[in-house]
């Protein structure tokens, strides 16, 4: 028998598959649309990196964006938010249920959550952990909805 999950009894609709996988996904536009709040205030404001920004741009911003000329920190800003649009585009190919897009999306972010580590952004970091649990949910919301031998007890 099939445990109470979300308040149905009985056996998991697709619909509850799909939905579960997509919230996992949007994770990846969440991460995306922080890191592009992150740069605008590292690049306008001039102040130093937030928790919810990622660790690629922590490195940019130290070496373009927070001194330098205006190009350079224009051009900063710029790759800054090429890596938002990676980290985007990966959100979109999720939500159309890839599973090479979550493994590889989430294969970048842990390198992303290395490199805050290395700059030693804790708070960050446990961000990253943060959202990597959430993408792991929808990863595997996406398994099981190709793959009925995967289910919720992990037996």
């Amino acid at each position: 028998m099939q445990a109470n999950i979300a308040g149905v009894n009985g056996p998991i609709t697709e619909v509850y598959k799909v939905r579960e996988m997509q919230l996992g996904a949007n994770w990846f536009f969440w991460v995306s649309i922080l890191a592009v709040i992150n740069s605008a205030l590292v690049y306008y404001f001039r102040i130093p990196s937030l928790f919810f920004g990622l660790g690629s741009t922590q490195y940019v911003d130290a070496h373009l964006v927070a001194t330098g000329p205006e190009t350079q920190r224009l051009a900063g800003l710029a790759i800054n938010l090429g890596f938002a649009g990676v980290i985007a585009a990966f959100g979109y190919l999720t939500r159309k249920g890839g599973d090479v897009a979550f493994i590889v999306g989430m294969f970048l972010y842990v390198f992303d959550s290395v490199i805050a580590l290395g700059y030693r952004d804790f708070f960050g970091f446990g961000f990253h952990l943060f959202a990597l649990f959430f993408m792991a949910k929808g990863l595997l919301a996406s398994r099981r909805r190709y793959d009925p031998s995967v289910d919720y007890t992990g037996a």
